[in-house]
């Protein structure tokens, strides 16, 4: 995965977009769906939760099919990458205990290399994110981390860029 520079104007408006018609749809796909099962199936006097809860499964279900019909659509770039890039950044977090101890193996070796273009990803990764999303709080923590590292990779007499980095990687750690 690399990282690509996207509109983050277009990004926004695009997701804000998406998130008003997902809620707008579940409610009255909802609504509609369970209201239906009422009408049909319910009998005045008796509880109806189970014709609610069909409803909002309905929902969600039309949801999911109506998400993979626009999924590929161009209008979806943006959220596609972002989302992805989120994918591959908790697919990094959740293999940090051997990012962790790959980062501390031997200087020559392939293990180490490894986990520095993963670790070299992630940070630069969760940089990119971070701008996109307007997350300032921690940012300025990130770019401690990012300088403490590169640092590091001076010293190691490392020159590494996030092209470097493969999904492949974070599997051989």
């Amino acid at each position: 995965m690399e990282l690509k520079q996207i509109d983050k104007t277009l990004y926004k408006q695009r997701l804000n977009r998406f998130q008003a018609v997902l809620v707008a749809g579940l409610f009255v796909v909802g609504i509609g769906s369970s209201s239906l099962y009422i009408s049909l199936f319910g009998a005045g006097d008796e509880s109806n939760f189970i014709y609610n809860l069909a409803g909002v499964i309905t929902a969600v279900i039309v949801a999911a099919i109506g998400f993979n019909i626009v999924k590929e659509k161009t209008y979806m770039m943006e959220i596609r990458y972002v989302w992805k890039l989120k994918q591959e950044l908790n697919r990094i977090y959740r293999a940090s205990k051997k990012l962790e101890a790959g980062l501390t193996a031997d200087d020559d070796s392939e293990l180490l290399s490894r986990a520095l273009i993963v670790r070299y990803f992630s940070l630069h990764g969760s940089k990119h994110l971070y701008q996109l999303e307007d997350n300032t709080l921690t940012l300025d923590d990130l770019n401690t981390q990012i300088e403490e590292f590169d640092q590091r990779l001076e010293t190691l007499g490392k020159a590494i860029s996030t092209d470097d980095y493969r999904p492949e990687l974070v599997d051989a750690l």
